[in-house]
């Protein structure tokens, strides 16, 4: 028996189109979809990739500004250290020629609860002449910590003379003044 040849390769034909059909056409189709997955794995790792790669720079820029890290850091603390706000009070005072006469905490309370910052207020008697007070109130504007001054009063102060311990024409006349401070800690 003999086959025809056209119809040999019909059949041949026909039976490699339904081994594609069922064998390589599934592989096909999971391989796009392998094909498919690895793009999105790809582009999720090139993100990641330059998500890490921003942070990283953004973590070297911050430690070349470590310095300004820390201004900020002394401009709002995390605690109201109360004794190194005195302590600046006091040599910021003789620095500028100025004696404190008095200095009271007024009120401590927190200004914002969900973010927890503290607004702490000073009242403080200062003895000077005004061009110390100019300077004194300049030492604390240039300070790191943020200070706000929100009220200033002054008066005569009678024992000028006898602070000074000069004659009337060798001294400046001395005042005292009063000011409220006010600053923040979070």
């Amino acid at each position: 028996m003999q086959v025809d040849r056209p119809i040999a390769i019909a059949i041949i034909l026909f039976i490699i189109l339904i081994l594609v059909f069922f064998l390589v056409v599934p592989e096909y189709k999971i391989f796009k979809n392998l094909q498919a997955d690895l793009g999105e794995k790809k582009a999720e790792y090139n993100a990641e990739f330059d998500y890490y790669a921003e942070i990283t720079k953004k973590y070297f820029e911050l430690q070349n500004r470590e310095e300004d890290l820390i201004k900020i850091n002394n401009a709002l603390p995390d605690n109201p250290d109360l004794g190194r706000l005195i302590y600046y009070f006091q040599k910021s005072a003789v620095e500028n020629g100025m004696i404190i006469k008095d200095l009271f905490l007024s009120k401590s309370s927190v200004i914002s609860n969900s973010e927890s910052i503290r607004e702490i207020v000073f009242s403080m008697g200062l003895i000077g002449n005004y061009s110390s007070l100019g300077s004194f109130l300049v030492s604390l504007e240039k300070s790191d910590k943020i200070f706000e001054v929100t009220s200033i009063s002054f008066g005569s102060n009678p024992q000028s003379e006898s602070l000074s311990g000069l004659t009337q024409f060798q001294t400046q006349q001395t005042y005292t003044f009063n000011l409220q401070i006010k600053t923040h800690s979070y």
